[in-house]
């Protein structure tokens, strides 16, 4: 039986914008976009397979017919559950049709194709024989963090997410930047990292997913969101409580930008609770800060846990939280530096993901 908790989540991770990006792929055949080849051509890279080309009679075969297979609708696209083989499903994201949307969607299918790691999500394939521009992505069965964190599954009842857990996924997700910061080139900004963006899979492992408004480069100069919603037909970078204030104050996006959204993450996952209290409007960085800075730890750690945790461990991780949300960017760490910290420094995490640095990149 199919989860809903992970239809859905992967609804959100697709249900997104644009951002301008760069590609190394090699891409068949672009309608608007540039190439050669046909439908069930496939995108090489460095002479392994990347993704397939999918005809738009096939689209319409794996998500039958886009009728009853609907799993998700956002301001730019929808997202059908597919059936790829008899025992393999997937996540399809069907564009709106418009120029501009066209040009994004070939912008984001690029960045994405130059991406191969363990743990981002992957492309499968994509279609472009229509204005309606189609991507194509592996299907993560346990939901995102997000409702996994907070118990977001339809009234369904959940355990706990544990200690370890929660810190295997932050290990996971810091490798995941470290490889889009220091080993692509350029560099990927995510400009989006949050809890819905974190897909677990199969074994719980995270897949950051959601690169609709990522931007390739140092840095880059983009439309602060203030005033502007997802909805409002114009893509914004970012989301509430987890945006850096100095892109919020400056409209550049940097690195550090995405380090400081991690930086809100892990303070989601120590405490438990969401990066903007729904009660009191209040920010999760604003609310523990203090508490965490006078060492008083045991009053945000996340109670549901029981004790059940490495108060070590979790001093490091918020003393680390709290140093990539520093105001001031030249203060927040690098991302190899939250992955070299996090290795050394904590165990937990360690046992539970089982990984070594050479599985931290795969080009």
């Amino acid at each position: 039986m199919l989860d809903r908790c992970g239809l859905l989540a992967f609804a959100r991770c697709c249900c997104v914008g644009g951002g301008e990006m760069e590609s190394d792929a090699r891409v068949s055949d672009e309608p608007g976009c540039g190439g050669g080849g046909g439908a069930g051509s496939v995108v090489e890279k460095g002479g392994g397979v990347v993704a397939r080309r999918f005809g738009w009679a096939e689209i319409e075969s794996v998500t039958g017919g886009f009728s009853s297979r609907v799993i998700g609708q956002g301001g730019f696209s929808t997202v059908y559950l597919a059936s790829l083989t008899s025992s393999r499903l997937g996540a399809v994201k069907v564009q709106r049709s418009s120029e501009r949307l066209h040009r994004a969607f070939c912008q984001e299918r690029d960045v994405l194709l130059s991406l191969r790691h363990p743990h981002v999500v992957r492309l499968l394939g994509y279609c472009d024989e229509r204005d309606e521009g189609v991507l194509v992505f592996e299907y993560a069965p346990n939901g995102d963090l997000h409702e996994r964190l907070h118990h977001r599954s339809g009234g369904k009842s959940r355990t706990v997410l544990p200690w370890a857990r929660r810190m295997a996924v932050a290990f996971q997700v810091a490798m995941a930047l470290e490889y889009l910061h220091e080993s692509r080139d350029p560099a990927v900004i995510h400009g989006d990292i949050k809890s819905s963006n974190v897909l677990l899979d199969a074994n719980h492992d995270a897949k950051l997913c959601d690169f609709g408004f990522a931007h390739v480069g140092f840095s880059a100069a983009v439309r602060p969101p203030s005033g502007a919603t997802r909805a409002s037909g114009r893509p914004v970078m970012g989301s509430p409580g987890y945006a850096d204030p100095h892109f919020l104050r400056s409209g550049v996006a940097t690195k550090k930008s995405d380090v400081y959204s991690f930086g809100v993450l892990l303070l989601e996952l120590v405490t438990g609770r969401e990066a903007i209290c729904a009660q009191t409007g209040h920010r999760l960085t604003a609310a523990v800060g203090p508490s965490i800075g006078e060492g008083k730890l045991a009053d945000v750690v996340d109670r549901r846990l029981g004790g059940d945790y490495d108060v070590e461990e979790a001093a490091t991780v918020a003393a680390l939280a709290l140093r990539c949300v520093s105001d001031g960017t030249g203060l927040r760490p690098s991302m190899a530096e939250v992955v070299r910290e996090l290795q050394e420094k904590t165990t937990a995490l360690i046992s539970a993901v089982g990984s070594k640095p050479s599985d931290k990149m795969v080009s």
